[in-house]
């Protein structure tokens, strides 16, 4: 009789393939039309100010937790010597890591699942709101999230099928996520969920540790000749990051931290969702669905309460669901998770819950489209930079501190409203940043790290050239920017409102 195991194996092997670059394709689809203009804070362009450098030049221009981020900048420089530093070339990677990590939220869903459970995982990972921003910027907790979904396949894997080479992948793989982001740490108590719960073997945890530290022995290695510093990569984060008198505490602030939950709005409602399926899933689920609900809970615990530094108390990070990227694809399966438990209770109630969370997802992905696409965007304001450039026009900033997004836009051209100017005075900050960003993004030059735009009125403030240049000129260039949102037009002297 024939054996039709490796007939049906080939087969759903095939299906699999077929659904995974189906989610690829989406989920690229749904980060080109969603795309945000590059941030102006340090995790976006001070990486990409310091790569391109790199790349360019053959070092970076200093050493900061940003720029030891090893598994980001490592194939971000790839990327620039494949390419170019072109600036649209800045999108590859997030979009790239985006469409890895939702194929990945698939076939762990799946191995824990089923197929079906797998492919909603996917799609929500897509749809997450945070998402829009994480799939267009430099920001860590993307790649960390990549690599620790990376991890938790191959353990699960190894739960399924054994194999001390998952192991060692798995461990790699979490040397990567913490090679992207050190709260990757956060996600530990999980992974040694997966790999004792149900095993109950030192074996496997040794092999898994022993190729971790390997890629931790490499990375002290590198930054202890590269920074000359006696604890490498740490002892960079810690003279640079945890110096900063940021996020510093008081005790009763620090044990109330939880409430700062708050920060994450919409998506509150679905975090408390996960962790009433987390705690449920701890007494009633199944060693997998167990491991699933650890990783959630330790990673949001630890989001909230790890600290970085004891005198002063300082916390690591803040609250919020930009910092929480990493466990985000845990909570979404614990969610479905108990999803599906609630639905031998009241199937109907359940279901309703399960694609109103789809619309209530696509329908805050779909508010923050902006109303022009980020690639036309950018390619207008670098041609209009290089006629800045030929004709030396004097170039002003302003801050916009808001600006509609494509649903928004629709409706006021509906109804014939113009957007109204709301201005914010004395951006200095914001202008220095966006002055490096133009410098980087648009007029490809060196980054000035001593700019310092002067300012006009408060309105408005020179990126180049000066009052004179100003006076004589017919044309002016203006930078309009707001938190997410930029654009360089050129237009008449006249047309700018008076000072």
């Amino acid at each position: 009789m024939a054996d039709n195991r490796m007939d049906n194996n080939f087969s759903g092997f095939t299906i699999n393939i077929f659904y995974a670059v189906s989610i690829a394709l989406l989920a690229v689809a749904v980060r080109v039309i969603s795309l945000e203009y590059i941030e102006i804070g340090g995790d976006s362009l001070s990486v990409w100010e310091n790569v391109v450098n790199l790349v360019n030049s053959g070092n970076y221009i200093e050493w900061t937790h940003h720029t030891v981020r090893w598994a980001i900048n490592m194939p971000l420089t790839l990327v620039l010597k494949m390419f170019g530093t072109t600036q649209a070339n800045y999108y590859i990677l997030p979009i790239f890591y985006s469409a890895i990590s939702a194929i990945l939220a698939f076939y762990t869903g799946t191995v824990l699942k089923d197929r079906r459970f797998g492919l909603l995982s996917a799609l929500l990972l897509i749809l997450y709101p945070k998402m829009t921003t994480m799939g267009s910027q430099l920001w860590p907790g993307l790649y960390e999230m990549t690599y620790l979904l990376g991890c938790v396949l191959a353990l699960l894997c190894w739960r399924k099928y054994g194999g001390w080479y998952l192991l060692a992948l798995a461990g790699m793989l979490a040397g990567c996520a913490w090679g992207s982001r050190v709260t990757s740490i956060y996600y530990g108590p999980g992974i040694l969920a997966l790999l004792y719960l149900g095993k109950r073997r030192v074996k496997p945890i040794l092999i898994f540790t022993a190729f971790f530290f390997f890629v931790l022995g490499l990375e002290w290695f590198y930054f202890y000749n590269a920074t000359g510093n006696s604890l490498g990569r740490l002892g960079v984060i810690t003279q640079t990051h945890v110096t900063q008198d940021l996020l510093l505490v008081s005790v009763s602030q620090y044990l109330l931290n939880f409430l700062k939950l708050v920060k994450f709005r919409g998506l509150l409602l679905v975090v408390l969702a996960g962790l009433a399926a987390a705690v449920w899933l701890l007494k009633r689920g199944d060693e997998n669905e167990k491991c699933i609900a650890v990783l959630f809970l330790g990673g949001l615990f630890f989001h909230v309460f790890m600290i970085c530094n004891l005198n002063p108390l300082k916390l690591a990070t803040p609250v919020g669901s930009r910092y929480f990227t990493a466990g985000t694809p845990y909570m979404i399966m614990v969610v479905l998770l108990g999803i599906r438990k609630w639905h031998e209770f009241s199937p109907r109630a359940a279901t309703f819950f399960k694609y109103g969370l789809i619309v209530a997802f696509a329908a805050f992905t779909l508010k923050e489209v902006p109303s022009q696409n980020t690639f036309s965007r950018l390619q207008e304001d670098t041609q209009n930079a290089r006629i800045i450039t030929e004709e030396k026009l004097p170039v002003l900033m302003r801050f916009n501190a808001w600006a509609p997004n494509i649903i928004e836009q629709s409706a006021m051209s509906l109804f014939g409203f113009e957007k109204q100017e709301r201005l914010k005075l004395n951006e200095g900050k914001k202008m220095i940043k966006n002055g490096r960003r133009m410098h980087i993004m648009l007029f490809e030059q060196q980054t000035d790290k001593d700019f310092k735009p002067k300012m006009i009125n408060g309105y408005y403030y020179f990126y180049s050239g000066n009052e004179k240049d100003l006076e004589r000129a017919s044309r002016v260039g203006v930078s309009d920017f707001s938190r997410k949102d930029h654009k360089l037009i050129i237009i008449p002297k006249e047309s700018l409102p008076p000072f």
